[in-house]
């Protein structure tokens, strides 16, 4: 833990040194630059992002250096969800995330909050208190003081939430019957958003949903959903799409018609928990050169729509990923390869944050 805190004071040093050599920022389209991904991100007005692992920035030397020099936004990968942030029933524990903050503020990142309310079938983010409540108005009330201690806590620090996480079944198009779901009907997304907007007026508030990035019956129901809230006057200001695409590659042109229907909604977009594994057959140079395609497909479409102003990976290095624990080994589904060198994804990633306008 004293090498994480070191590198929170060091850190600042060496990445603001680089930002402010010159007083003109670099031109990532001329000839022969070498930029970042940070820097493409920047000259293209958006901001890049990876979730983060305190386990990782304290274990591996090389972590940090790479996080901050490649990327202006962080999210925390566990210690901001509730089962983490209220592991007990009224006990809170802020510990990593504000570590993770401190880099963050020390090295000019913004900070995505995820995620406030969360349980579905596959993955269970609530813990079993939450669950095992029966009488709607105490799960309203412990939901209220989460919500407002929890955003309280990082007010003015986090620049957007994840409200409310995967509100729609899995594999399917209904609003997924939760425990809030059951005890508080539909309207308890509504309520989430308008405590998280009481607890901090100004962070910007998301919908995040997965398996919508292509076009379909559980996209549709998404942007109705979308449309229903605003049209309730829920402070509903974004939604994510996120981005695992494990199965299938980005699908370019109806990734970019989605994210341009929910912009016409008058909602900022964003691109969220993108891991795009290395698929296909033949050598291993093909398939990095599909995944190398596909990373500017999904990018490019993004850029292609205005109110897109984010892509947020979930990770950054292929050797700290949530894919290996699930999927196995070898899939590599993040721009740095496992000695953090920059793959051809990287640089397909980055054509594509130099794609827009």
């Amino acid at each position: 833990m004293r090498y994480l805190r070191a590198l929170i004071i060091v850190l600042p040093l060496s990445v603001f040194a680089l930002a402010c050599e010159g007083d003109d920022p670099v031109d990532c389209r001329a000839d022969g630059a070498n930029c970042s991904l940070r820097e493409a991100a920047v000259q293209a007005g958006v901001q890049v992002g990876a979730a983060f692992r305190e386990v990782s920035a304290t274990d591996d030397p090389k972590y940090l250096p790479a996080l901050t020099a490649d990327f202006n936004s962080v999210t925390h990968e566990h210690a901001m969800k509730w089962a983490a942030t209220q592991p007990q029933y009224g006990v809170f524990n802020f510990d990593e995330p504000d570590r993770m903050i401190e880099i963050a503020e020390a090295n000019g990142m913004a900070v995505r909050g995820h995620t406030l309310v969360w349980e579905q079938a596959t993955v269970d983010a609530t813990p079993e208190y939450v669950t095992a409540i029966t009488d709607p108005e105490e799960l309203r009330t412990l939901m209220a003081n989460h919500i407002r201690t929890v955003v309280g806590h990082f007010r003015g620090r986090v620049d957007a939430w994840d409200v409310v996480n995967e509100p729609l079944d899995t594999l399917g198009s209904e609003l997924y019957q939760n425990i809030f779901y059951q005890l508080m009907g539909p309207g308890y997304i509504a309520e989430a958003f308008e405590l998280a907007h009481e607890a901090d007026p100004d962070a910007t508030l998301f919908l995040n949903e997965a398996l919508v990035s292509n076009d379909g019956d559980k996209f549709d129901a998404l942007l109705a959903l979308t449309a229903d809230l605003l049209e309730q006057g829920v402070p509903v200001h974004g939604v994510g799409l996120q981005g695992h695409f494990l199965t299938e590659a980005p699908n370019h042109d109806e990734l970019l018609a989605n994210l341009q229907k929910l912009a016409a909604l008058g909602v900022v977009v964003e691109l969220t928990e993108v891991d795009i594994i290395a698929r296909g057959q033949g050598d291993d140079a093909a398939r990095l050169e599909r995944q190398r395609q596909e990373f500017f497909d999904m990018a490019s479409a993004c850029l292609a729509v205005e109110a897109c102003k984010r892509i947020t990976f979930w990770g950054f290095t292929d050797r700290h990923t949530w894919i290996d624990s699930f999927f196995g080994p070898d899939l590599a589904p993040l721009p740095l390869d496992e000695n953090y060198e920059r793959k051809p994804a990287y640089f397909g990633l980055r054509d594509g944050l130099l794609s827009g306008p």
